[in-house]
């Protein structure tokens, strides 16, 4: 934005005495701040416009097609997906992120090039099993993209890569369903254990990099609960709730407290009702004890403020 035209009317009418120099100074900010909001504005739209003609071309490209797309021949649908992913890939490497916007969209074709790769190789392998191969190749593109921009999609659409293709590895491994072995659990623990590592290294956005952890600790507990691995299910809701509650004590981020409070909650609750049958008096005992901390804590919040 060139303000050469600006700059010299101002000096004019300063030297002219027409105006002082503070009130050339404000005239010159009020400018420079109108046209960013109108630039903002024009960007905003843009942004959604792209967003919307993708959304477009995708629905129309998808009716054309897909009454054919099983009778086409296997090579070209996997040409077709394999050039998708790779003009999505260099198109998110020319856009970059040198603003916001370009890093949303860099963002999402980046997502978008590794689904489709996700697909071209399902279909050039003919997965009938497991398709741990294509997940791996989509969270491989993921990943590369993550690593480059520190952005919320890439995030969330890597760790779904990884949480998804992690499964699909460990049952082409063990050859058993995720309801037959807590080797799965034991799994989502060690990427929840690495990702909230990452966290507090400042390696990924901790916020949502603690979300993410927690609610997959979370998950982890319930699943070995619900599949009769009790034991296991209250050993890691242990250790999950004195990591995260040790982390809450240093860096105070909210997902961490989140997860402790609904881990232990749901803990307490199902110990309960397994090893007391849920008795009247159990759970009065247990009514009782969130009541006193909660008075506790509210207790606690008064003296710190």
């Amino acid at each position: 934005m060139s303000t050469d035209r600006l700059d010299k009317a101002l000096s004019r009418l300063i030297e002219e005495g027409s105006m002082s120099s503070e009130q050339g100074a404000l005239l010159r900010q009020a400018y420079l701040e109108g046209d960013d909001r109108s630039e903002s504005r024009i960007s905003v739209f843009a942004e959604i416009a792209i967003y919307l003609g993708g959304a477009f071309v995708v629905f129309a490209s998808t009716l054309i097609v897909g009454s054919k797309w099983q009778q086409s021949p296997m090579v070209l649908r996997t040409g077709l997906l394999a050039l998708l992913a790779i003009g999505l890939a260099a198109l998110a490497i020319f856009l970059g992120d040198k603003n916001a916007m370009r890093l949303r969209l860099t963002s999402v074709l980046s997502m978008g090039s590794a689904v489709a790769a996700t697909g071209a190789v399902a279909i050039a392998l003919n997965v009938d099993g497991a398709p741990w191969l294509p997940f791996s190749v989509g969270t491989a593109i993921a990943l590369f993209f993550f690593i480059r921009h520190q952005h919320e999609i890439l995030h969330i659409g890597t760790y779904g890569y990884l949480f998804i293709t992690g499964l699909l590895i460990l049952g082409a491994i063990t050859g058993t369903e995720p309801e037959d072995s807590i080797v799965y659990a034991f799994y989502w623990v060690i990427l929840a254990s690495i990702w909230i590592y990452l966290s507090m290294t400042r390696m990924i956005e901790p916020l949502l990099g603690y979300l993410v952890s927690a609610a997959t600790l979370f998950l982890a507990v319930q699943f070995l609960f619900i599949s009769d691995n009790r034991i296991a299910s209250y050993l890691v809701s242990i250790a999950a709730a004195i990591t995260l509650g040790w982390i809450f004590l240093q860096e105070r981020r909210w997902p961490l407290m989140l997860g402790v409070v609904l881990i232990t909650t749901f803990t307490v609750g199902e110990f309960v009702g397994s090893t007391l049958g849920g008795s009247i008096g159990a759970l009065i005992g247990l009514f009782a004890a969130g009541v006193a901390l909660i008075s506790t804590s509210l207790y606690a919040m008064r003296k710190l403020h």
